[in-house]
């Protein structure tokens, strides 16, 4: 029995040293992102910093809807088949450049026309002309390239592609602000889109050898990753109504030690995502044979993407007393809030688990359905309970909406398991 149980640790090395570097990397990240946030926020003042952070805020929903959703497209198909990279890369191509100039030109003008309290018009015209293009068409270009390396196994080429990326713009932060005095939003918009540029560059030059595009858009593609990229438009959207829903009926003070709670649990889920980005491609494989394949290998990984999360909500819990050490003594709210909030980290492994068996089955159209509808519904939940009881009506409605989209998604692919197997049973022999 001992022997069995050595050559089981010995076959699960290779995937738990895939899921620590995996891991590590995305750790990375974000620690770079918050280390460029502080400079920033530092150097720039906190008015042009709100503007910066208002600009963020709207090209991270246009990023959800650049593209198409057709990232997706290349990790599913080009497991299956290696031999379409190039029909697959021109058909993310041209949706990038189609969705991205038109969002480019909605998110340009929409907060141009809101921009009454800017004094500059023209500068800020400016810093919209960089920032925006850069977060939408260039971005979604990076993340492309790194999917391109998860879709071919190439794990570590994909974590070096993330982790550079963001190394790039917090050392790019740090250049600016404090070697160069960059102290103005518009000067930070020259950095921020240079540094886009050479890391889109770069992704370019790596990918080169591989092949030269064949424009050509998969039509049966086409509707698939749009309901992918509306799902995931409605999830950055649900992910922020707690917090101008808290902001109309609470005090900023609540809401800042609040903020603080989510964004660590927000950072948290990285864990999680790590582990999910590593699995989609054996999902994406066996959706082939369909949702029943998919339900059967996602139920194997809900074990492991539980005990994952459930680690992490416990390390989170522990180190909960720590918070006003590091963000000042105002924050001691933020402990109770990071107690409660993190176990919410379990719901939403439980949750990306189906939401990415159904992605593999190819059943985008009734997982964009089932999806969307609950998370509008759990916007309004949230909005509801949040004006009735305040703090208390957010934490309850969170719980409440969280379980509700996973049971609701687990309840949906279990149906369309059953579906098929019984059309399987049902279909007349050759």
């Amino acid at each position: 029995m001992i022997q069995n149980l050595v050559h089981a640790l010995r076959r699960m090395i290779p995937s738990l040293l895939l899921y620590s570097t995996s891991t590590a990397s995305l750790m990375i990240g974000v620690a770079a992102q918050l280390i460029s946030i502080v400079i920033l926020a530092r150097y720039l003042g906190s008015e042009q910093f709100g503007q910066l952070m208002v600009i963020t805020a709207a090209t991270t929903l246009g990023a959800q809807l650049c593209g198409l959703g057709a990232g997706e497209a290349m990790v599913r198909r080009l497991v299956r088949d290696p031999s379409l990279y190039q029909t697959l890369l021109g058909h993310n191509l041209i949706l990038i450049f189609a969705s991205g100039t038109i969002l480019s030109l909605i998110t340009i003008e929409g907060m141009w026309f809101f921009a009454r309290n800017v004094t500059d018009t023209v500068k800020y015209l400016n810093i919209l002309l960089i920032m925006i293009p850069s977060n939408l068409f260039l971005f979604r270009w990076v993340s492309l390239t790194e999917q391109i390396f998860i879709a071919r196994h190439e794990f570590w080429r994909a974590n070096v592609v993330n982790v550079s990326f963001q190394l790039a713009r917090a050392l790019t932060a740090f250049l600016a602000c404090i070697v160069f005095g960059v102290g103005s939003l518009q000067g930070w918009a020259v950095w921020h889109g240079v540094t886009y540029v050479c890391v889109s560059l770069a992704c370019a030059i790596v990918l080169w050898p591989r092949g030269a595009p064949h424009w050509h858009v998969l039509r049966d593609e086409l509707w698939r990753g749009i309901n992918l990229s509306v799902s995931s438009f409605f999830l950055s959207l649900r992910q922020n109504i707690d917090l101008l829903a808290l902001s109309a009926v609470v005090t900023p003070g609540i809401v800042g030690t609040y903020s603080v709670a989510r964004r660590i649990v927000s950072t948290a889920l990285i864990t999680g995502s790590s582990f999910e980005r590593l699995i989609y491609p054996r999902l994406a494989r066996a959706g082939e044979r369909g949702p029943s394949a998919t339900l059967h290998l996602g139920l194997k990984y809900l074990a492991y993407s539980i005990a994952i999360a459930s680690a992490t909500s416990l390390g989170l819990f522990i180190v909960a007393p720590v918070l006003p050490y590091l963000f000042g003594r105002d924050f001691g709210d933020a402990i109770p809030d990071l107690k409660i909030l993190c176990w919410i980290l379990i719901f939403a492994a439980t949750q990306n688990i189906a939401f990415d068996a159904l992605n593999a089955a190819d059943r985008h159209g009734i997982l964009a359905l089932v999806y969307n509808t609950a998370s509008i519904a759990s916007a309004v939940i949230i909005i509801l309970f949040t004006y009735r009881y305040g703090l208390p009506g957010t934490f309850f409605a969170l719980y409440l909406s969280e379980g509700s989209i996973a049971a609701a998604l687990w309840m949906t692919l279990t149906l369309l398991s059953r579906y098929n197997r019984g059309s399987a049973t049902t279909r007349p022999t050759e």
